[in-house]
């Protein structure tokens, strides 16, 4: 027998305890000859017999335990027995050569593999319809034969070289379908909301009354073909609750139950549109009622008419290809303004910011709101880019105003003011990542949010307070109805008014686009202090120059998709580039046939993207593809360290993606 298969003679505890017991008795010896009288002669004889016959006991126990090995050790047990146990198991077990060819396999492998009369000396691809992975030989499971297998493997033998690998398989199908059966089942929560009855409220009741039956009627059709239970819990909201395949089935037809409901019309062929948000998140039940509420808030802050679906974190978007419904109601207005005053009147001081390369409507709305902060009589300042030549007459002609002559700061005296009570109140964006200086916003723990734009994803944690309205045509729009519901015209200053009015101006093309009675009568309240549009129109005067640098837009104007107009720009640019892109894709879009213009400028290391829409396509959902953002008929957005050329191909695969969707 192989003395590396011998058990040792003693074991390290056995050892300890003789060495123990011979201490033991060598103090025994010495207490004896300390108080007692007997010779040395009998006193160590015996304490080594005792010694000894410890040693017999711990031998004896020793060997009763060696009685009950086996004959042999582990390597020789498996050398000589261990063909028998995998020929024997109800695993199916085979052997494979490094190049996946079939060594040798049990009975168990060759039922699976009964296909095939001789499987041994064919590859791994032959046997199993897929190539062997070289470096785990095997996937993590497999499909075959109607059943689904886990795979194991190991290398049995690497002899000269050359591996040698074990395959057991195990059989998972009645686990991947208790899986399957649990995912299939698992409550999804959606809630849904219509997004115009205010507008149908014009009309006749019951005119409303027929629409609003319509829709029901249609909603519970489409739930009853889900197998889904819904709810109504108003007039004009709705949860429902349905399992995953029926989610599946809305993902495959992108939520065609949008385009039903916009079908609905009433009165003057207005369409009725809802928004929906849908959970499907792994979980608790509450925990995915919560996420669908986040999705149909942020569904309706996109503009209605539209799915927003949350999943694991992951969020998409269906729709949205009808513009925002244009809302009528100030309640909304007159609560964020109150809330916004409380919250002001509890900090020490309030910065207000706009986003980077920044406009009149961004500009316009950061005086506004620091109008409200001063009558809280509560510290502000507005954090700009003083450098910013588009703004330069802007700044100037606030600064001529001692109210103003120590409002606007730089980035660096922006993070001096900075404390623990610090509110920032960003306007014109939802996203602090597109602030003007985003170290700023990113440090204070207070924030409060005014935009006209389609929000993109959520909020950050610091976010307090938010107003989002895409239906508004601009900031300043939304900034002048909450100074009407908390400030009287009178105690506007002209130039405040004069540059709320040009924000107006800008966003709505000299109100011709985007437009309502909203924006109608927050330029009357602006014309009422003292807003004059004569000197407004000279902020828009474009010098000579300007000309001839959009120019060269002008010249490579291409059509794509026939109704779409593209231009580019690369080379020889500086900073005035970027207000020019836009204006030249504002040019472009009166074109006849052209619904959608888009223009593109390389300033430094940045592609700047410009879009423009006649009403009918949503800009923004393409550019949100380039990670852009913006308004259903004017966004933008900023490409880094990409070629023209390449960042154009984007642009038209996005196209492509919107239009044919």
């Amino acid at each position: 027998m192989n003395d590396k298969n011998q058990v040792p003679f003693m074991s390290r505890r056995e050892s300890a305890m003789c060495i123990a017991l011979g201490c033991f008795n060598i103090v025994l010896c010495g207490l004896f000859i300390a108080f007692t009288d007997i010779s040395y002669v009998i006193l160590v004889p015996s304490v080594i017999a005792l010694y000894l016959l410890e040693i017999s006991v711990v031998s004896m126990f020793r060997t009763r335990r060696q009685d009950h090995l086996p004959l042999y050790g582990i390597d020789s047990l498996l050398r000589e027995r261990g063909s028998v146990v995998l020929k024997n198991t109800v695993e199916p077990v085979a052997t494979f050569s490094e190049d996946g060819i079939l060594l040798w396999c049990n009975a168990a492998m060759l039922d699976v593999l009964s296909h095939e009369e001789n499987p041994v000396g064919k590859t791994y691809s032959e046997l199993f319809g897929r190539d062997v992975d070289s470096d785990t030989f095997g996937e993590e499971s497999i499909e075959f034969g109607g059943s689904t297998y886990n795979v194991e493997s190991f290398v049995i033998d690497a002899a000269d070289g050359k591996k040698i690998y074990a395959l057991k398989l195990s059989d998972i199908t009645a686990l991947r379908e208790a899986e399957k059966r649990y995912h299939d089942s698992k409550i999804c929560v959606a809630y849904i909301a219509i997004d115009n009855v205010e507008d149908v409220l014009q009309y006749v009741h019951e005119k409303f009354q027929d629409a609003v039956a319509d829709v029901d009627e249609k909603l519970k059709a489409w739930a009853d073909s889900l197998d889904a239970s819904i709810k109504s819990y108003d007039n004009d909201k709705y949860i429902m609750f349905f399992d995953t395949v029926s989610l599946e089935k809305c993902l495959e037809t992108r939520f065609s139950i949008l385009d039903e409901i916009r079908d609905t019309r009433v009165g003057d062929g207005v369409s009725i549109t809802v928004s929906i948000g849908v959970c499907g998140s792994d979980g608790s039940l509450k925990s995915r009622e919560i996420g669908a509420r986040d999705a149909i808030d942020l569904a309706l802050q996109r503009g209605g008419d539209q799915v927003v679906y949350i999943n694991n974190g992951a969020t998409e978007y269906y729709g949205g290809r009808t513009k925002s419904v244009y809302k009528r109601s100030n309640v909304r207005s007159r609560t964020f303004t109150n809330q916004l005053i409380a919250l002001m009147a509890r900090s020490d001081n309030v910065i207000i910011m706009g986003h980077r390369y920044g406009d009149f409507d961004s500009f316009g709305a950061s005086i506004g709101i620091a109008r409200i902060a001063m009558l809280c009589g509560v510290k502000v300042n507005i954090a700009i880019d003083l450098r910013d030549k588009n703004l330069e007459p802007c700044i100037h002609m606030m600064q001529e105003s001692d109210v103003y002559s120590q409002v606007f700061v730089d980035n660096a005296d922006g993070l001096d003011l900075v404390g623990p009570d610090t509110l920032l109140v960003l306007v014109d964006h939802n996203s602090t990542s597109r602030a003007q200086f985003a170290d700023i916003a990113t440090k204070v723990k207070s924030i409060a949010i005014i935009d006209h734009h389609r929000k993109n994803d959520g909020f950050s944690e610091g976010v307090k307070l938010y107003y989002v309205e895409p239906s508004a045509s601009s900031c300043c729009e939304l900034v002048t109805e909450m100074l009407e519901s908390a400030v009287s015209s009178q105690n506007l200053i002209k130039a405040e008014a004069d540059m709320l009015l040009a924000g107006i101006l800008l966003d709505t093309k000299q109100f011709t686009r985007n437009t309502g009675t909203r924006t109608f009568g927050s330029a009357q309240y602006l014309r009422g202090a003292g807003a004059n549009p004569t000197d407004v129109y000279t902020l828009f005067k474009t010098p000579a120059d300007d000309l001839r640098k959009e120019s060269r837009f002008h010249t490579s104007i291409t059509t794509y998709r026939g109704n779409i107009a593209i231009s580019s720009c690369d080379g020889d640019t500086d900073e005035t580039y970027r207000i020019i892109a836009s204006k030249a894709a504002d040019k472009m879009l009166t074109l006849r046939g052209i619904d959608a213009a888009f223009t593109l400028v390389r300033i430094g290391d940045q592609i700047h993207i410009s879009g423009r829409s006649n009403g009918s396509v949503n800009v923004q959902l393409i550019l949100e593809k380039l990670n852009g953002g913006g308004h259903f008929d004017v966004a933008g957005a900023q490409v880094v360290n990409e070629s023209v050329l390449s960042v154009l191909e984007q642009l038209k695969a996005s196209i492509d993606d919107y239009l044919d969707a």
